[in-house]
């Protein structure tokens, strides 16, 4: 699903006073601590903002999955025979079954090398088309694991680059897209030479960081047919995104935070002049603001890193447990959307409706965890996730009967649906339970460890091979560890969230295990020592 980049909370807590005009050149005095209280000047939701959440970010993100799991369907492996027995043989002419032929030595070659697929879908995948099957099964899983890997080691190699003070946020983005999309179209050409097509997938899925792209991701298949204009399709059209080059700015916030003041300062003049308030500050007082803040940035700055998130033992293990929690969410959604084409029925319809139940899943989640909690509210999900499992490891050897396969493919959804409600609250307890110091390293650590180990999930769901509920079952232990995992991180809905790393540590001391939800910072604080 794919999986994407963590954005660096700003919250530096600088207590600066700025200058803001007011009418008739009087002059107010306004608390200036952060990037946010400038973006109160400009307009943090005016035209600037509403122009690249909706023209430019909303069809990426809707183009982004399409490119990112149109392999699923490429590498899709037709039912097929690896030995034909010589004395009675199912002739295949088009799509139409012949009768049985009694020993005929002459028609067995011929059946082996064109007719081995069954009638299916599609016209041509790459394993149907290159023999992918059999003794040479492990070849598609290869291609996938290969982009996982690819996947891991981007994320930690631009990662780095992103930060950089003399790179940033979008040259990599940009550098990335290259990546994919001509990486991408390049390894559509090589297919016969195994060892080129891993090496061009690892390079592309270097470069890879959303409901609606994916849900269309089935439709272009099913009309194309071929893998290779599945390919072409999905991935072409992405060359697009290049035309917002020069529309897409700099991040100014990080900007600042490497002390490029004068490139944020010509963002941030035009952000306020898209917005209409180019009135409400001057060039003078936005150069005074970003030294200001840049001077209190420097005297208290402090050198952390991923030994931080383990300097303190209750910090290390809130550290481990989220990171676990991540892990288990990261792997078990990627290996429901991969295991989409071992379901019963029409492949096509069941990856829709695996991508559609997304919606209720995000709406839900947004509610419970406002509701019940970000920690019970994880738990229950995953609790649910196994159930639901358990039902399609059960159902899923029995596909042929009707009653089996219904129940296979709604126990496959629900587990969708709970992985996906819980992949959004582990997300937003990394947010809460690190301080601003050390959360884009904890939450960038959490998801580097869950791209490394995903890199084995197409291995996961190579198990159907052997028996179709083995993979369901790999799922129901997994939910499992992710269930135990978010038991003991501490609730944070309604709290104090913690500013250092003393509080970090301190945060969640003394609240009792069954707890719903502790009372709120304004009843009795939970993070007494």
């Amino acid at each position: 699903m794919s999986i994407r980049s963590i954005k660096t909370a700003a919250a530096l807590g600088y207590n600066v006073k700025c200058m803001e005009n007011g009418d008739q050149n009087k002059r107010k005095e306004s608390k200036c601590e952060d990037f946010d209280d400038i973006l109160e000047l400009v307009g943090s939701q005016g035209k600037f903002q509403k122009f690249l959440l909706y023209v430019v970010l909303c069809p990426v993100t809707a183009i982004e999955p399409v490119l990112a799991l149109n392999m699923l369907f490429m590498l899709y492996e037709p039912d097929h025979w690896c030995n034909v027995p010589a004395g009675r043989v199912a002739v295949l002419v088009g799509n139409t079954i012949g009768r049985l032929v009694q020993n005929s030595e002459w028609i067995l070659p011929l059946i082996q090398k064109v007719n081995r697929f069954y009638p299916q879908d599609y016209d041509l995948t790459i394993p149907s088309q290159y023999n992918w099957v059999c003794d040479k099964s492990e070849w598609a899983t290869w291609a996938l694991t290969f982009g996982g890997l690819g996947n891991a080691v981007g994320t930690i190699v631009y990662g780095m680059l992103a930060d950089h003070k003399m790179v940033g946020r979008k040259p990599i983005f940009f550098l990335c897209l290259v990546l994919n999309v001509f990486g991408r179209i390049a390894s559509y050409f090589f297919p016969s030479n195994f060892y080129v097509f891993l090496g061009l997938l690892f390079l592309t899925g270097t470069g890879f960081p959303m409901v609606i792209g994916m849900a269309s991701l089935p439709l272009i298949a099913w009309l194309a047919r071929d893998w290779f204009y599945i390919g072409m399709i999905t991935t072409v059209p992405m060359v697009l995104v290049f035309g917002f080059y020069n529309y897409i700015p700099e991040s100014p916030r990080w900007l600042i935070s490497v002390g490029r003041t004068e490139e944020a300062a010509l963002i941030i003049k035009k952000m306020a002049e898209k917005n209409g308030t180019s009135d409400k500050i001057s060039d003078t007082q936005l150069d005074s603001m970003l030294k200001l803040i840049v001077s209190k940035q420097n005297q208290n700055r402090q050198r952390v890193g991923v030994w931080t998130l383990y300097s303190r033992p209750r910090l290390a293990l809130k550290t481990t447990l989220i990171t676990i929690a991540w892990v288990m969410n990261g792997t078990i959604y990627y290996a429901i959307t991969l295991n989409s084409s071992n379901l019963s029925g029409n492949q096509f319809v069941n990856f829709f409706i695996l991508a559609m139940i997304e919606i209720p899943a995000g709406y839900f989640g947004s509610v419970l965890v406002d509701k019940g909690g970000r920690r019970w509210t994880q738990v229950a999900f995953f609790i649910l996730c196994a159930f639901a499992s358990i039902v399609a490891g059960v159902a899923s050897p029995h596909k042929h009967n009707e009653g089996w396969a219904i129940a296979s493919v709604v126990g496959a959804v629900v587990s969708k649906f709970a992985i996906t409600l819980t992949f959004l609250v582990v997300y937003l307890q990394a947010t809460e339970i690190f301080p601003t110091i050390i959360r884009s390293t904890g939450s960038g650590f959490a998801s580097t460890i869950s791209s490394i180990i995903g890199i084995f999930t197409p291995y996961i769901v190579y198990l159907s091979k052997y028996n179709l509920g083995a993979t369901w079952f790999a799922i129901v232990a997994m939910s499992i560890v992710g269930m135990v995992s978010s038991a003991f991180l501490p609730e944070t809905l309604g709290q104090s969230l913690p500013e250092s790393i003393e509080d970090a540590e301190n945060f969640g001391k003394g609240t009792k295990f069954w707890s719903l939800v502790p009372k709120t910072k304004d009843e009795k604080p939970i993070n007494e020592a």
